[in-house]
């Protein structure tokens, strides 16, 4: 199996990015060449023969042939593969998927992505050949000449292979075993990005799942490293700078959107959380 590198229009971090590697190859790169913390972007890692042993945090997973894994920006991961592996690792930025509301919303929700663990791998089951064709899509698309309408014809290539994986994916979770504490943060982030544009409070979904804000917060520093309060708070500035970015909105409206009544204090609280308003981002 050939090895396919970036087109000269895809680049890393805030850029547009799509890259298609060989497993094997991959793998003999220095530890840090693509490390999603650095380089900003979203990776999928698809077998088709052999195995991989990954080292995620102090983590040590393996994931075998007709298996998918998953990890997303800011994942610290070295790994290696098996000599007989085949598969492809399929590496993307949020700037070239995320090109529409849709598949940004998706992007920022999907459990592929936004699961309590480090990283989602799960075996493809009957869905394996399908995405086998869906990769090889994207090889022959690579392949071609430089075109906008190459560059959404790729988009949607990996929004086919995403949404594939994670209709397996939730049919796998209920046999998944998955501590309280953990279950707990996800059910917090399901019901807050149920209210994303309502700017309920953490009391608010505590009570929502019957359980004190201490118990939240312990599992939370647990397993983020942070607080509920400060997780609600990073997320609403990711929407909110998706919605900046796009220009086809004031910032009154955006303020308004997601839940605040005065533009002072929206601007208040974005200044508060980045350190420039909303004005400057839309500037930079």
């Amino acid at each position: 199996m050939k090895d396919f590198l970036t087109k000269p229009f895809l680049y890393l971090k805030n850029k547009q990015f799509l890259s298609l590697y060989s497993l094997k190859y991959l793998s003999q790169l220095t530890p840090h060449y693509f490390n999603p913390k650095s380089t900003g972007v979203y990776m999928l890692h698809f077998y088709i023969k052999g195995k991989g042993t990954y080292k995620i945090d102090q983590n040590i997973v393996e994931v075998g042939a007709g298996s998918a894994l998953f990890t997303s920006v800011g994942t610290n991961m070295m790994f290696h593969t098996s000599k007989d592996c085949e598969g492809f690792a399929l590496i993307f930025s949020e700037a070239f998927f995320g090109r529409s509301r849709m598949k940004s919303f998706f992007l920022k929700h999907t459990l592929l992505f936004n699961s309590v663990e480090q990283a989602v791998f799960f075996p493809t089951q009957d869905r394996t050949e399908e995405l086998l064709m869906l990769f090889q899509l994207v090889i022959d698309q690579l392949r071609r000449g430089q075109s906008e309408i190459q560059e959404q014809i790729l988009v949607n290539y990996v929004f086919s292979i995403l949404l594939i994986s994670e209709e397996v994916f939730t049919k796998e979770r209920p046999t998944l075993r998955v501590a309280n504490e953990i279950k707990l943060i996800k059910n917090f982030k399901y019901l807050f990005n149920k209210e994303l544009n309502r700017r309920q409070s953490v009391k608010f979904f505590c009570n929502q799942m019957n359980v004190s804000l201490s118990t939240l917060d312990r599992a939370f520093r647990k397993y983020e490293n942070s607080s509920a309060k400060k997780w609600i708070n990073t997320r609403l500035i990711e929407e909110i700078e998706i919605e900046l970015k796009r220009l086809d909105m004031s910032i009154g409206e955006i303020a308004f959107k997601f839940g605040f009544s005065e533009v002072t204090n929206f601007t208040k609280f974005y200044k508060g959380q980045t350190g420039i308003t909303p004005k400057q981002f839309r500037s930079e």
